[in-house]
């Protein structure tokens, strides 16, 4: 398999990285509210969810390109209806260029407004764990058939899409791992159902039926994902003058360094989150609940509130918010 991202590419993302004074590109790889994706030539900068960059590298060139709704500028005020036409005075409501640092916060402010509870809670974690290789994994089904995309493709299709929350690399009989994470608030309405399974069972299904039949091409894919992603470290690096305080977890970097395709687990896991004591220990969620363990065993989690702190994977812990996290 070819990089995922082109030689040309990361020169280009190097010279940015490395020029004298400030620009967009060392804004985002310093920012540490963000989460980068890589996908096939391009590159995602995540906040809770929300695309705030799309990096692409099309005819020789690094393409960034920002969804508009991102680009209006938070504590509007009211404007004037006069003869057909609102006035606006002062300040234009939406950016008009890049202003640095200041811009990009703005930026990340003006997402929050589109981000549901389900996509912030899971957020902390994002950025917390190193050992995360990939977020908001785009895979589609047609006719009940689930197929791998990359993110281009994802966007382009006419098929159902989901998107798997997060893969993150783990250690099973000595060898890198990429398990995979669908994450739900503890609001949805999926976990629940009055008749027969919660349908969020039927969603972890499917995904099991993608990742075994693309096992092969998503390992491929990481270990092309791992080398970018200490690369892009590399470059945090430079671009901070500093070494970076964020570096890939070392089975991250031991992929890149192997050469190796690590293994994929197609079982993904379930976290659910968003909740309190009471709610969790509720009579009407207890029996919805069984009945998710049952059907996952060892792959269900309970966290009340996800933090910065707070690990895919591990032993029960309580977490500064004093809830638990019961596995």
């Amino acid at each position: 398999m070819k990089p995922m991202l082109a030689p040309q590419f990361l020169e280009a993302l190097d010279e940015l990285a490395s020029s004298d004074g400030e620009n967009w590109w060392k804004d985002i790889l310093g920012h540490k509210d963000l989460v980068l994706a890589v996908r096939r030539n391009s590159l995602n900068a995540y906040h809770r969810g929300a695309s705030i960059f799309r990096i692409d590298w099309k005819a020789s060139k690094i393409i960034p390109t920002v969804h508009v709704k991102y680009l209006i500028r938070p504590n509007q005020s009211y404007v004037s209806l006069q003869g057909g036409q609102f006035t606006h005075s002062g300040v234009a409501p939406v950016f008009s260029s890049y202003g640095g640092l200041k811009t990009l916060n703005s930026m990340i402010k003006a997402a929050q407004l589109h981000v549901g509870p389900e996509k912030a809670g899971l957020h902390p974690m994002l950025v917390g764990n190193n050992n995360v290789i990939d977020s908001e994994i785009a895979l589609a089904r047609m006719d009940g058939s689930p197929t791998a995309l990359d993110d281009d493709e994802a966007e382009d299709s006419k098929r159902k899409q989901d998107r798997i929350d997060a893969a993150v690399v783990t250690s099973k009989d000595g060898r890198p791992t990429i398990r995979f994470y669908e994450a739900k608030h503890f609001s949805n309405a999926g976990l629940r159902s009055a008749i027969g399974k919660p349908g969020v069972l039927e969603q972890i299904r499917d995904y099991e039926s993608a990742l075994t039949q693309h096992s092969e091409n998503l390992s491929q894919r990481y270990l092309q994902t791992a080398k970018a992603l200490v690369r892009l470290s590399e470059m945090r690096s430079v671009a901070s003058g500093k070494v970076d305080g964020r570096q890939p977890h070392s089975l991250v970097k031991q992929i890149a360094q192997s050469g190796e395709p690590p293994a994929i687990d197609p079982n993904p896991h379930l976290i659910i989150y968003g909740f309190d004591e009471a709610q969790r220990d509720g009579a009407a969620w207890t029996k919805h609940l069984e009945s998710l363990r049952q059907h996952l065993p060892e792959r269900l989690r309970l966290i009340g509130a996800p933090t910065l702190k707070t690990k895919f994977a591990g032993s029960p812990s309580i977490h500064s918010e004093g809830q638990a996290s019961v596995n």
